[in-house]
C-alpha cells in the first residue's frame, strides 16, 4: 500500500544518506587506488568521480525509482513521475553538472572569466537552495531543488507509520557527557604532583635515608627529572642537579616535592656553582 505521506524528517534524513553513502564509495575507491603509483590517476578523478556517481544512479533511480537513502527508509518515487525524459534530466542535474563543474574547476582554471561564471552559478544556486528549504518545510514536499524543478514527489511504501525513537542513546550521551563536565570541573582543582608523591610514598617499601651528598656537575650533566642536558643548574639540597623550571615548577605544584632519585626533601633551592 502507498500514501503519499511522508514525514519532512524521513525526507531531509534520505539526503543525508544519500550524500554518506556516496562518500564511503568514494573514500572505498580512493583506498584502492592510493597503492598505485603517485600522479598515476590523480589527472583522472573527475571521471572517477563521474563513474563512482553514476553507477550509484544506475543501481538506485533508474532501477529501483528510489536513491539508496530513500530505499532505507521506505520511500519512492512514483513511476509514472520519473518518465524517461525526467530520468534524463534527473541524471543531468545530479551527475553530469556535478561532473561538468569539477572539470572545469581541475582541468580549466586558467579561464577566469569561466571560474567567476561557475561561482556565480554556486552562489545563485545557494540562494535556490535556501528558498526551497523553507518551501519545504511549510508544504512538506519535494525537500530537494531537483525535486521541486522536475516535480517529483516522494511517496512513502509501508504508509504513513509514526516514526520510532529510541531514548535509550541520547540517555548515555546525557550520562557521558555529564560526567565530562564533572571531570572538566574537578581535574583542574587536583594537586596531581603532590597525589602522586604521596601515592609514591605511600606504596615504597623502604625508606631511603636523606643525606646531602656532594654535588658533581660536569658538561654533560643531565637533569634527574626530564633527564635532559641541565639548563640553568639548580640543586634542593641533595646530589642531583635539576634544571631551573623543572625544580621550580615542582616546588611550586607541591610544597612538600621530594628528590625523585633519592627522595631527599627540603626548602632548599639553589643554582649550582661549578667548581
Amino acid at each position: 500500500m502507498k500514501t503519499n505521506f511522508v514525514p519532512r524528517v524521513n525526507q531531509l534524513d534520505s539526503i543525508q544518506l544519500d550524500n554518506e553513502i556516496g562518500n564511503i564509495l568514494k573514500e572505498q575507491i580512493y583506498n584502492v587506488i592510493r597503492n598505485l603509483p603517485p600522479g598515476l590517476l590523480s589527472r583522472f578523478q573527475p571521471e572517477i568521480n563521474l563513474l563512482a556517481s553514476s553507477a550509484l544512479w544506475n543501481f538506485s533511480i533508474r532501477q529501483s525509482f528510489a536513491t539508496f537513502g530513500q530505499q532505507m527508509l521506505s520511500i519512492t518515487y512514483e513511476k509514472d513521475q520519473l518518465t524517461p525524459e525526467k530520468l534524463k534530466a534527473h541524471y543531468f542535474l545530479t551527475v553530469a553538472l556535478a561532473y561538468l563543474k569539477e572539470l572545469a574547476q581541475f582541468r580549466l582554471t586558467g579561464y577566469m572569466a569561466l571560474q567567476r561564471t561557475i561561482t556565480t552559478l554556486e552562489n545563485c544556486l545557494t540562494c535556490l537552495n535556501f528558498l526551497n528549504f523553507f518551501r519545504f518545510l511549510r508544504t512538506g514536499r519535494k525537500p530537494s531543488l531537483v525535486d521541486y524543478v522536475l516535480r517529483l514527489d516522494h511517496r512513502s511504501i509501508d504508509g504513513a507509520k509514526r516514526r520510532t525513537i529510541g531514548y535509550s542513546y541520547m540517555t548515555r550521551e546525557l550520562i557521558w557527557a555529564g560526567f565530562m563536565e564533572l571531570l572538566g570541573f574537578t581535574i583542574p582543582i587536583v594537586n596531581y604532583h603532590a597525589l602522586k608523591r604521596r601515592l609514591r610514598n605511600l606504596l615504597r617499601l623502604e625508606v631511603r635515608p636523606q643525606e646531602v651528598q656532594r654535588i658533581v656537575l660536569g658538561v654533560e650533566s643531565k637533569c634527574v627529572y626530564c633527564n635532559e642536558r641541565v639548563t640553568l643548574p639548580h640543586h634542593m639540597g641533595c646530589g642531583h642537579v635539576f634544571c631551573y623550571y623543572c625544580l621550580k615548577g615542582n616546588l611550586l605544584a607541591d610544597s612538600g616535592f621530594q628528590c625523585n632519585v633519592c627522595d631527599f626533601k627540603s626548602g632548599v633551592f639553589e643554582r649550582v656553582v661549578a667548581g
